[in-house]
């Protein structure tokens, strides 16, 4: 049995940790897209990734809060060393949320997610709702019906009575077009594809997604905790109103720059850069650059990244730009203290 740890409304519960005057009051954490609302805002039909406008126009008397991505990144940290107490068994799956095995340090999974969730409450003021599955789909399907700030779990008896009721949209990592194809053979539970086979599948959603599902059926998907390596890449994204404007989108890149280079380990050089752009009609620009010689500076690689944006067209585009991300991939420093590099 694995547990799934997944913080509550993060950016807004540390934001209502933080100042106590928006406890049960409609905000969301947001500078011109909202990043994140608060359970009451959601309540009343305000959604994560709309322009600020949009959610206004939703809900008149909304409150901006202005996101501290420092205080984020310090809660991350601390939510991360309690899971990291119990066990040393913890995959991350975002800043917030963790796939825990406590089972093979010998405790309890469902006594110690009470408690995890208890000492989240006390120790860090945050509100963080259990999962526990017996993999990795049924620990997160659990998590998913535990919000707000609950815990709930799906014992090895109910496993196969749940899993087969799951809609085919509720399986973690199966998307739209999977789902749609699935759909049109008339299929839209977990229960409903017990009986096929990988080969019958795979015609329909290629090899890969029906070896999953297959799995997922018959409740032999994934129930391992990965637990990462020395990390090696850091990345920042950043969703934005739809822009053309110059100051407004490479003073966005540099920001994420900043945050990414800061996330990278110090023993690292940049040995790749990418970036990731989208436009305000859905479409994606990607760019790569392999460095021949891996470096850390950050003027170096900010003038990098503002030649690959301008490759990608942007400023003759006539489409807003909606998204920017930014990817660095480090390798360990090879150059003997003391020692110059070509640059």
């Amino acid at each position: 049995m694995l547990i799934h740890a997944d913080a509550d409304a993060f950016f807004a519960s540390v934001e209502e940790r933080d100042d106590p005057s928006l406890r049960g009051v409609p905000f969301v954490v947001a500078h011109q897209v909202v990043a994140c609302p608060s359970y009451p805002a959601r309540a009343l039909g305000v959604r994560g990734g709309v322009p600020v406008g949009h959610a206004r126009r939703i809900l008149r008397d909304l409150r901006l809060v202005e996101p501290r991505h420092e205080a984020y990144e310090t809660a991350s940290r601390d939510l991360f060393a309690l899971f990291a107490s119990v066990t040393a068994f913890v995959e991350p799956g975002s800043m917030e949320e963790a796939f825990l095995d406590v089972e093979a340090v010998g405790l309890d999974p469902v006594d110690t997610a009470r408690t995890l969730r208890e000492r989240a409450r006390a120790e860090l003021g945050l509100p963080v709702s259990m999962g526990v599955g017996t993999t990795k789909l049924m620990a997160k399907v659990a998590s998913r019906r535990a919000k707000p700030d609950g815990m709930v779990v799906i014992g090895r008896r109910e496993d196969r009575t749940v899993r087969h009721a799951l809609r085919l949209e509720e399986v973690w990592g199966v998307g739209p077009a999977t789902v749609e194809a699935l759909r049109q053979q008339g299929w839209r539970t977990v229960g409903d594809l017990a009986a096929l086979e990988v080969r019958e599948l795979s015609p329909i959603v290629g090899t890969t997604a029906a070896r999953r599902l297959a799995a997922v059926a018959a409740g032999l998907d994934d129930a391992r905790v990965k637990v990462p390596g020395e990390r090696r890449s850091a990345g920042a994204s950043r969703t934005i109103a739809p822009t053309r404007s110059r100051s407004v989108v490479e003073g966005t890149v540099q920001e994420l720059l900043a945050a990414a280079d800061g996330r990278l380990p110090a023993a690292l050089e940049v040995a790749r850069i990418d970036l990731a752009l989208r436009f305000d009609d859905g479409v994606v620009v990607e760019r790569t650059h392999q460095l021949r010689s891996a470096v850390r500076d950050t003027d170096l690689v900010g003038g990098l990244l503002r030649e690959q944006l301008a490759s990608t067209g942007w400023i003759d585009d006539g489409r807003g730009v909606t998204f920017l991300g930014i990817g660095l991939q480090g390798r360990p420093r090879t150059v003997a203290e003391g020692q110059l590099t070509i640059f």
